[in-house]
């Protein structure tokens, strides 16, 4: 029985831990989130305790941990959140749900893939990466660590999808087209095109904005 602790109480944290409550051998026996953001000592009949205080309550040998699950900061927040668990000692779980189909190479730990997804042979999913339902992964394509892919997403076959990207709902990626770390595909764009470090592009025309992702950390 692997016992799991979940990061976050919100949507997307209840989202996953209702997917998980239907497998076998996982038991979720617990939640953490940050101290300022604990406004409570229990959360669905659990504890729910500091970030900060972890291990008085959970310690690394006890317990595997998943998650967070947000796209907040563009991805930066569950890559800290993924490194510093890591540096506490704590082991990471990773889930694919049994109603999608997937032949990746690898998929990294802290990876979450939803249901009725497609993830096609020889792909490679990297570490802390959120796939959300109904999103599709073409053949030889890679996913970087720390990336967040929304419902309704295609990736076309040998894409490359650099580290801490985020692509909105019902965006695509052209087939061998490589976007660039830490970028962001809004609003239904559909890239046929190589994307710097940075970007953000909108729309179904995958119009490129003038301004950095980095100025989206206050809004995704």
């Amino acid at each position: 029985m692997t016992e799991l602790v979940l990061f976050g109480t919100g949507g997307a944290a209840q989202t996953v831990a209702f997917h998980l409550a239907a497998q076998p051998g996982i038991r979720i026996v617990g939640y953490t989130v940050d101290a300022a953001w604990r406004t409570a000592e229990h959360h669905d009949g659990r504890p729910l305790v500091a970030w900060e205080d972890l291990e008085d309550h959970f310690p690394p040998d006890r317990v595997t941990l998943f998650g967070p699950f947000s796209f907040a900061r563009m991805n930066t927040l569950r890559r800290d959140r993924y490194l510093e668990g890591k540096a506490r000692g704590y082991r990471f779980a990773r889930f694919v749900h049994p109603a999608s189909t997937v032949y990746a190479q690898r998929i990294g730990e802290n990876c979450l893939i939803l249901d009725a997804c497609a993830v096609q042979p020889f792909s490679i999913i990297g570490d802390n990466v959120v796939v959300w339902s109904m999103t599709v992964v073409g053949h030889h394509a890679r996913i970087g660590d720390h990336c967040f892919l929304s419902s309704q997403v295609m990736v076309a076959g040998h894409a490359d999808i650099g580290p801490e990207c985020y692509l909105s709902g019902q965006t695509g990626i052209a087939e061998r087209r490589r976007i660039g770390h830490g970028s962001a595909v809004l609003n239904g764009a559909f890239v046929t095109r190589d994307l710097p470090d940075g970007s953000v592009v909108s729309g179904p025309r995958a119009r490129l904005r003038r301004y950095p992702s980095s100025r989206l950390h206050g809004l995704i």
